[in-house]
């Protein structure tokens, strides 16, 4: 119920003092993240000094894919919800580029069945199931930027580590 007033305030301070606004006010913006650290450790299951709150999306995507995406001849693939925001497409772009991949082989993206707006988790699953040898990294949004679809990311996970122990 607060975000909007909190988003005119912050909003308003732009307008007013402009960059100054990362050192003044009641949130200035440059400790931004020292102010929900302790809300983001019930999320990650971690103590507060064990969480960074950092970069940008992209960055981190980027940051995050350089360490855990290790395609090989039989895992290659990235699995994706279809129109995803914009800059991960781009970031998965990069990295399938990066290792020397075709991107219309290796960026898998699932699309929601015909005259349908949302993905049924069932389709995800399946494709989990059908493709998951060949599948290296799952990379879902929580929430669906445009549709504001909730993905159930336990499902996802339990599916995509029961294809990689099988194998």
């Amino acid at each position: 119920k607060m975000v909007k007033t909190y988003l005119e305030e912050e909003l308003d301070k732009w307008a007013k003092i402009a960059a100054y606004g990362h050192e003044v006010g009641k949130r200035p913006w440059i400790t931004g993240d020292e102010s929900i650290v302790g809300l983001m450790k019930d999320i990650v299951g971690a103590n507060e000094k064990e969480i960074a709150l950092m970069n940008a999306l992209t960055v981190n995507l980027h940051l995050l894919m350089l360490s855990f995406f290790k395609p090989t001849p039989k895992r290659y693939k990235i699995l994706l919800e279809a129109k995803a925001f914009p800059s991960d497409h781009y970031a998965i772009e990069s990295q399938l580029q990066l290792h020397g991949l075709n991107i219309e082989e290796s960026m898998r993206m699932i699309k929601p069945r015909e005259g349908e707006e949302t993905l049924r988790i069932e389709d995800i699953l399946e494709v989990i199931e059908k493709e998951g040898d060949s599948i290296a990294v799952i990379l879902f949004s929580g929430v669906h930027f445009y549709t504001g679809q909730h993905f159930n990311i336990p499902a996802i996970t339990k599916a995509g580590q029961a294809k990689l122990t099988k194998s």
